[in-house]
């Protein structure tokens, strides 16, 4: 597994509304294959994983900064 890229960025807490902090980082794992790593500090067990093709990678590689988090929803 080879880690590609990692992002952190933060984002309100809908509870709350209080600022949060989010980080996310996107793993090959063999050809055509990723897996994106996401957690967050506001809830400290909940962790996903999301397995993405090499279009769903890029995608995410080349997302805007207003766009950060969106594959939470």
């Amino acid at each position: 597994m080879q880690l590609i890229a990692t992002r952190k960025y933060s984002f309100i807490a809908v509870q709350s509304l209080t600022e949060r902090q989010a980080c996310d980082s996107l793993f090959r794992t063999a050809e055509n294959e990723f897996v994106l790593h996401m957690n967050s500090d506001e809830v400290a067990d909940e962790e996903r994983l999301v397995w993405l093709d090499s279009r769903a990678a890029l995608l995410w590689i080349n997302q805007t900064p207003d766009e950060y988090g969106m594959n939470w929803e």
